[in-house]
């Protein structure tokens, strides 16, 4: 049996099924990690508000988050960082897309997130993730009225071989990360869920080796290597799973939770 503190979960295809469901047994795992005193993390590339809206009865002041893929960090209801991304940088990046067609920039703000346009495949997409979403005439008019600390780009599909390639000349300032099919995230280079749960896990005095995590794609590498025991799910990317070996399950299975429970010897 493994001696675990902190427990870290990706949402989207990891915790989340495919429905964007939490298993019908996590309220009944999170007690018992509570009566454990094991510290759960929820970590996404979502806003903070919306990962909040995805644990009701009272699941989520219960949890510590790594919401915007780690440019933003919440624990014990507070939020204790926002990496905050230089004026001149959204400004470069909003210009680039605004010159690759299909690109939809969403400015990810400590209060809210801003975007421009509201194409239907946006619409439905950009409501999954984030709770407060604000429509404006210019997203650049909001780096003074908020902490912009991620641009999340949205493109129908093809994220991997439009947008993504677009970006990739701001990498060697910025990372510049393939969260999904239609997404790409943007933040300062020193930004990722890894960096987050590094520091997280320093602040509450715990090694990465009592640690747990895991994810099912490609903004999740740093995540699962900052902990001590690193699970990709069976419906991970490719290159996560070659990366890491250990399976979390398959997501539209409860893998986390049943993971969770073989690993230490809990029966729900």
């Amino acid at each position: 049996m493994l001696d675990i503190d902190v427990i870290v979960s990706d949402f989207d295809g990891t915790l989340l099924d495919d429905r964007k469901v939490l298993p019908k047994q996590f309220p009944a795992l999170l007690d018992e990690l509570d009566r454990r005193n094991i510290r759960f993390i929820a970590a996404s590339g979502r806003q903070y508000y919306n990962i909040r809206e995805q644990l009701p009865n009272g699941m989520a002041d219960r949890v510590d988050y790594i919401a915007e893929n780690g440019a933003l960090t919440v624990q014990n209801g507070e939020i204790c960082s926002v990496e905050q991304i230089p004026a001149q940088d959204i400004r470069a990046i909003v210009d680039v897309l605004r010159h690759t067609p299909g690109c939809y920039p969403i400015l990810c703000g400590a209060q809210s997130a801003y975007l421009e346009d509201m194409a239907e495949e946006l619409h439905i997409h950009s409501h999954m993730y984030y709770a407060r979403l604000e429509r404006v005439d210019n997203v650049l008019d909001c780096i003074t009225r908020d902490r912009i600390c991620k641009i999340a780009v949205f493109h129908n599909h093809d994220a991997e071989h439009v947008s993504y390639p677009a970006l990739l000349p701001f990498a060697g300032r910025m990372q510049v990360a393939l969260s999904g099919d239609c997404w790409v995230d943007v933040m300062n280079a020193s930004v990722s869920k890894g960096a987050a749960l590094h520091r997280m896990l320093q602040q509450m005095h715990i090694s990465p080796a009592h640690c747990m995590a895991f994810g099912d794609y490609l903004n999740d590498i740093e995540l699962l290597q900052a902990a001590g025991y690193p699970y990709a799910m069976e419906n991970a990317h490719p290159k996560l799973r070659a990366l890491f070996p250990h399976t979390g399950g398959h997501n539209n299975h409860a893998g986390v939770v049943h993971t969770i429970c073989r690993e230490l010897g809990i029966s729900l």
